[in-house]
């Protein structure tokens, strides 16, 4: 917009300028060169300059810098103009002045026409209607200057106040963005304050929270420890504190007091046994001197190659290894107990002693050898035990069957303590070694089955002992339940109470 009103005054400051101006500045350059020209172009006359300052006076420095070069770009070109036209003019000034008669001519030019009689007229100045027409042109000029400079004032008028309602509505629309910025500014304080205010809100109720927490914590550990305090009291009636005792005479006045250093032997005596007793009695051994006990339950016997290592075991340990028979030791078991330097059972306990079996395959020679090997597998244990009891193995056969006809010959502790099989009668097992309360609840031995998605599942009966055999409720044909029995042990007997015929 203001290159555009720059073009408008500069316009109209060339159509004021009068073309003598132009001209004479052409004239007194010697000729109209180009050094000339610009020499012009760079000079402006004063009257050009003062109707610069006063059109451009409301422009910026800048605006008007720009003018100025234009108008002096717009004098060059008039300058050029003039300058190609002074040749075509100094020509016609020279035809003129070479028709122009001479002094002497125009002397006798009279006297001749006065000779002739004639009377000429003088003739018109043709410069003098030139000039007339040349100022009648410029003052038509001035006049169209002045109407197209009325104009371009209102314009450039229009356009300052078009110039000064931006300004304003620039400086309008920045309050407007400055008040907004502000209110934003204030929104975003308010906002900031208002998280600041949740932030502290959460943080105290974090704090409340850690206090409960705490609290709880506290009382957590109260109980924890009141908990503690109990279990531990328990736990101390669960155990017998106190130093252990391991006397080195355990049997005295028929009682027996088998210490914490003791060896249980139950159940058949397979693979393994040997190793399960022999690695326990290698521990107490390298733990002390003091006795070891190896406790007899209920053992009906079992491996002869297991049971010799047990008794060779027993007999070398530094250790003394005192055997004790609660129920019953048959065969195998009977043997560890008859060999042993220190063994003890109940009145009741039954020792059981008979032969060793076997059994072979193979022809004629295979069974010879195999009858071999079985003969001192039994002198090795047979024999011993008849050597020791003082007799010889043949004759304690010969009473094995004398007694029993099937060679099984059975004996209570007293009795077989009269013949030498075991040691010496007790009339209490004193288990010290038991310094903890036993747990569990004794199972009644009896397993129901209910349906569940029609199969049978048992119930949970408690816990469920070493040697009881689990018995299962069932339904006979007329309708009872009942559950079998079952199978007793070796010289076992019922003693039951069963008048409605549930135990069969």
């Amino acid at each position: 917009m203001f290159y555009y009103c720059a073009a408008i005054v500069a316009t109209s400051i060339l159509l004021s300028v009068p073309s003598s101006c132009f001209a004479s500045a052409a004239k007194s350059n010697g000729g109209g060169s180009i050094a000339g020209v610009s020499r012009v172009a760079a000079e402006l006359p004063d009257d050009i300059e003062r109707q610069i300052d006063e059109q451009t006076e409301h422009l910026p420095d800048e605006i008007r810098d720009k003018l100025r070069e234009e108008i002096k770009e717009r004098v060059e070109q008039q300058l050029g103009q003039l300058q190609a036209e002074q040749p075509a003019e100094v020509d016609s000034e020279d035809s003129e002045s070479d028709a122009e008669p001479t002094e002497s001519e125009e002397a006798q030019a009279p006297k001749e026409d006065k000779a002739e009689g004639k009377v000429e007229k003088p003739a018109a100045d043709p410069l003098s209607d030139e000039a007339k027409k040349l100022r009648a042109e410029t003052e038509l000029i001035e006049t169209r200057f002045k109407h197209k400079l009325a104009k371009y004032k209102e314009q450039i008028e229009e356009q300052r106040l078009m110039l000064e309602k931006t300004k304003i509505d620039r400086q309008l629309e920045s309050d407007r963005l400055a008040a907004a910025k502000a209110a934003m500014s204030r929104e975003r304080d308010r906002i900031k304050l208002e998280t600041e205010i949740v932030k502290l809100q959460r943080e105290h109720e974090a704090e409340k929270l850690q206090l409960e927490l705490a609290k709880l914590e506290a009382q957590k550990k109260r109980i924890e420890t009141e908990v503690a305090v109990e279990q531990a009291k328990e736990r101390l009636e669960d155990r017998i504190l106190g130093e252990e005792k391991y006397p080195d005479t355990p049997f005295e006045d028929g009682v027996l007091t088998v210490s914490i250093r003791r060896i249980e032997l139950n159940g058949p005596i397979m693979q393994g046994a040997a190793d399960y007793v022999c690695q326990r009695l290698d521990y107490f051994n390298n733990q002390s001197s003091k006795p070891i006990f190896l406790v007899i339950d209920n053992c009906p016997g079992g491996s002869a190659i297991e049971g010799m290592q047990i008794v060779q075991a027993t007999k070398e340990s530094r250790a003394p290894v005192h055997v004790v028979v609660k129920r019953f030791a048959a065969s195998m078991a009977a043997i560890i107990t008859t060999l042993a330097d220190h063994s003890y059972c109940y009145p009741d306990a039954i020792i059981l002693h008979h032969q060793a079996s076997t059994s072979m395959q193979g022809n004629g020679r295979l069974l010879e050898d195999q009858r071999k090997m079985f003969d001192e597998i039994s002198n090795r244990l047979i024999g011993e035990v008849a050597e020791k009891i003082g007799t010889t193995e043949e004759e304690f056969v010969e009473q094995m069957y004398a007694n029993r006809a099937s060679g099984d010959w059975d004996l209570f502790g007293d009795q077989a303590v009269e013949r030498g099989w075991v040691g010496n009668i007790v009339t209490l097992v004193r288990e010290d070694g038991i310094r903890t309360r036993p747990k569990g609840v004794r199972s009644t031995g009896i397993r129901r089955l209910v349906f569940e998605q029609g199969v049978q599942v048992p119930l949970p009966a408690g816990y469920l002992e070493r040697y009881e055999a689990p018995m299962v409720e069932e339904i006979d044909a007329q309708g009872r339940p009942y559950v079998r029995l079952p199978s007793g042990g070796p010289f076992d007997a019922w003693l039951l109470y069963n008048p409605s015929g549930y135990y069969r």
